[in-house]
């Protein structure tokens, strides 16, 4: 099983703004839940270093989301 990702850890990605492979790293955000208003907080999310723009999620911040739809 792999270990849980941290902030600060970095991965390659390819950053569909700037159009390049990039080394993102993990940071906390806050994300915007798509179709409401709801914004969670404190989200562990991989940044492209270049444009600032959240690349993706990991699988342990799921449940962070899911918990907050749920009670919606």
């Amino acid at each position: 099983m792999e270990a849980p990702w941290k902030a600060g850890d970095t991965v390659s990605a390819i950053c569909p703004h700037c159009s390049d492979l990039v080394t993102a790293q993990y940071a906390h955000r806050s994300v915007r839940i798509p179709r409401t208003r709801l914004s969670v907080r404190h989200v562990l999310v991989s940044v492209c270093p270049t444009c600032d723009a959240m690349l993706a999620l990991p699988r342990q911040s799921m449940a962070q989301l899911r918990e907050v739809s749920v009670g919606k």
